[in-house]
């Protein structure tokens, strides 16, 4: 599948795809949201337009997650991934949907702003900024969400329930 690729000059122009070489699951996450775009400016008028799937520069960020030393994971960061005709698809107030990738087998993705890899106790250590709401708040207030990758998954806390 082809991804146009925003080119940002002094005038913004469409460019054709450069495909991600060979990484299943990030393919997987851009062809689902190629069909989420297509879907949601075609569905219920036959007549729209087909849109495109603008992935911009800086939309993949290698990075090692898992502490293996190889920067063969990925931060698929939706800030740059657009629907030629829905801009604000998967944009909003709490950000926009960050993937991230291990060994290009296994994913999972949060809503965030910005992003930053760092290391606690040696090991990489993901910080991403959310929504105010996910930290019992409102929506401008600081709020800093802490990810580790292990062989198993994703490591986060989660804030209790209310009374517990």
């Amino acid at each position: 599948m082809r991804y146009a690729i925003a080119l940002c000059c002094l005038l913004p122009t469409m460019a054709p795809a450069q495909e991600e070489a060979g990484n299943p699951r990030i393919d997987a996450i851009l062809d689902a949201a190629a069909e989420e775009c297509r879907i949601d400016v075609t569905e219920g008028d036959p007549e729209a337009p087909t849109p495109e799937l603008l992935v911009e520069p800086g939309a993949i960020t290698w990075v090692d997650l898992d502490g293996e030393g190889e920067k063969n994971d990925a931060v698929v960061d939706f800030n740059y991934v657009l629907c030629s005709l829905n801009y604000s698809l998967w944009h909003g107030t709490g950000g926009s949907i960050l993937h991230l990738v291990v060994n290009g087998a296994r994913s999972e993705s949060w809503t965030g702003g910005l992003w930053r890899l760092t290391e606690f106790n040696g090991l990489p250590l993901m910080l991403i900024g959310r929504h105010g709401g996910n930290c019992g708040g409102y929506g401008a207030q600081p709020c800093v969400q802490a990810i580790s990758v292990f062989e198993g998954g994703f490591s986060t806390v989660v804030l209790p329930e209310p009374g517990q």
